[in-house]
């Protein structure tokens, strides 16, 4: 049986004290420039104090200013200033840190951007609220220019500090779109069969490793399924997790859903947590692929929220670390107390009986995020219904205002 504490080492030599990781998760406290800022370091020192050592995994940088995921993520463009991200990584000096690299695709709200792209528009705007726009496809020279930005938005982390990157192809998000057939319907080299399907995912890769040094850590996030009738399946993703292992990946997510099946939250009909403690939502899958990820370290995220929960994933030969986000957002020294013996609890639930808690949740766990970034604990007291309605104008806000600043970078080069 392996123990939580007990150290394993990635393929790339990084060395990871304990089998507890932070799991990454949107914080959304980037300037107007889109650049890091001190709360990023006063919230990453928080949780690498209460790490004990443990790998942390950033929320998502984003490859391209255009298209953003939320109005406050990090751009990890030519305009990033790599001396703040720097600072980042220093301020969590004590444990690991990898960064995640992503382009939300589809799924970048409307005032953001009024035409979204993905690998297809014919599979239309993500339905949630109206708040998102119809998409248009992208040309294969856009494609071909995203993948090399996943490489060079690599190379300036590896120059911030930073251990690894994740490159994002779950949840929804534009590699994931390219990995699904029911959003992905293309023709050409990019589309059609799993190999087409795949291509992006495994050409962003390859720019990651081509430019960054050997022992960088070069890690994937990946959905076991899209959880929708014709989209991304398990058989498609088993499959891919062999392609990451061809590729010489050193770390693998195993993650599930998009925001309109949104796994990730447990939301989906049927979906339960697959231990005795009724945890991990995608225990199963990964103990179906543990063979096929050969000596590639695998991280289970999502749902997982005890103690016993964890040793008995780590002792079912199907998981090699246990992915925490939510909890260390309301508890940031949950992973040291897991450690120390303690046993961990269930989170309440912050919802509305609507698609629209969906976007309450999210946001009032960034708000957590965001007090701990300013110095200050994690509190309870806001409404969901609150928490919703602050998510939209939020976003309307800042990211309407914030056009004009994006574009001028843009068009700086």
């Amino acid at each position: 049986m392996v123990s939580l504490d007990a150290p394993l080492t990635l393929p790339s030599g990084l060395v990871l004290p304990h089998r507890v990781v932070k799991a990454p998760m949107t914080e959304n406290l980037a300037d107007a420039d889109n650049q890091p800022t001190a709360a990023h370091e006063r919230l990453y020192g928080r949780w690498a104090a209460g790490a004990a050592g443990g790998l942390l995994i950033t929320g998502n940088l984003m490859v391209d200013r255009r298209y953003l995921e939320r109005s406050r993520n990090i751009v990890a463009d030519r305009h990033l200033d790599v001396a703040r991200l720097a600072a980042v990584r220093e301020a969590g000096r004590s444990s690991p840190m990898i960064a995640q690299l992503n382009h939300p695709g589809r799924q970048t709200n409307r005032f953001l951007a009024s035409r979204p792209v993905a690998p297809s528009a014919d599979a239309g705007a993500v339905r949630m609220m109206g708040l998102f726009a119809r998409p248009r496809a992208l040309a294969p020279l856009e494609i071909e220019s995203i993948v090399d930005g996943f490489g060079q938005a690599a190379a300036r982390c590896e120059q911030a500090g930073m251990d690894g990157v994740q490159v994002h192809a779950a949840h929804g998000y534009l590699l994931a779109q390219f990995l699904s057939p029911y959003v992905n319907r293309r023709a050409d080299e990019w589309g059609g069969d799993l190999a087409g399907r795949s291509r992006a995912l495994v050409s962003a890769v390859r720019a990651v490793r081509a430019s960054t040094g050997p022992n960088f850590t070069v890690a994937v996030k990946l959905n076991s399924s899209d959880f929708r009738h014709g989209g991304f399946t398990e058989d498609d993703a088993e499959a891919v997790v062999g392609m990451l292992v061809e590729e010489g990946v050193d770390l693998i997510e195993i993650s599930g859903g998009t925001y309109e099946n949104p796994a990730l939250f447990g939301e989906v009909e049927g979906l339960r947590g697959e231990t005795s403690e009724k945890e991990a939502y995608f225990a199963g899958f990964a103990r179906r692929v543990r063979s096929r990820a050969a000596s590639v370290p695998l991280i289970l995220s999502g749902g997982i929220r005890t103690r016993s929960a964890m040793e008995e994933l780590l002792s079912g030969d199907g998981v090699d670390l246990i992915g925490l986000g939510r909890p260390l957002a309301i508890d940031p020294d949950y992973t040291r107390r897991i450690l120390d013996g303690d046993e961990g609890a269930a989170l309440p639930r912050y919802t509305l009986p609507t698609v629209a808690g969906l976007a309450g949740e999210s946001e009032w766990y960034e708000r957590q995020i965001a007090r701990i970034g300013a110095g200050q604990a994690p509190t309870t007291a806001l409404h969901p219904a609150v928490a919703a309605a602050r998510f939209v104008g939020g976003e309307m806000g800042r990211g309407l205002a914030g056009r004009r600043r994006r574009a001028r970078l843009v068009a700086q080069g």
